[in-house]
């Protein structure tokens, strides 16, 4: 039943995220309408913030004050999709998948951490690692009724990018 309510948090979280402006344009037949900023400029905790909206997509970048990169790009028309690409610096220390699990556990409450408005990532936080044996990369997994992550990872040579989906499709 928690999570249930937690949830209901999430998709109340994506319709403010996500809500129909009224000078939309193209948008006004989506469910979800224009994508918003997630995270404000002046948050505690985020040292560079930017958001812009192209071809219906939001994408947000982010620097966080403990020197991880985020990009976050809001996609979709009647089904919603987030895709969280943090960069992390300096090289991974393991490419297990548990590793990626757990990296994700941790950026996820790092980012409910930031207060009431954020607490949605802290319950995606919780099912993920309550679900975490179950979990592969690059492959969606549906957490509960309707709620799909998605854990993936590119490697270069001087870093790393964790790549987070949430989404309401497979």
């Amino acid at each position: 039943m928690r999570f249930k309510i937690l949830m209901l948090v999430f998709i109340t979280s994506l319709t403010f995220a996500c809500r129909r402006a009224d000078n939309s344009g193209g948008q006004t037949d989506c469910q979800y309408g224009a994508p918003e900023a997630i995270f404000q400029e002046n948050q505690t905790g985020i040292a560079v913030h930017s958001f812009k909206v192209l071809n219906n997509e939001g994408i947000e970048e982010i620097q966080f004050a403990n020197g991880v990169d985020l990009t976050l790009v809001q996609s979709g028309c009647d089904h919603i999709r987030q895709e969280f690409r943090f960069t992390l610096p300096g090289s991974p220390e393991s490419d297990e998948p548990a590793y990626w699990i757990a990296q994700s556990i941790i950026l996820l409450r790092m980012m409910g951490s930031f207060g009431p408005d954020y607490q949605v990532f802290s319950a995606w936080a919780q099912l993920i690692e309550a679900r975490a044996e179950e979990i592969k990369l690059a492959e969606s997994l549906e957490l509960q009724q309707g709620f799909y992550v998605r854990i993936d990872r590119i490697l270069s040579a001087n870093n790393a990018t964790l790549v987070l989906t949430l989404s309401n499709v497979p």
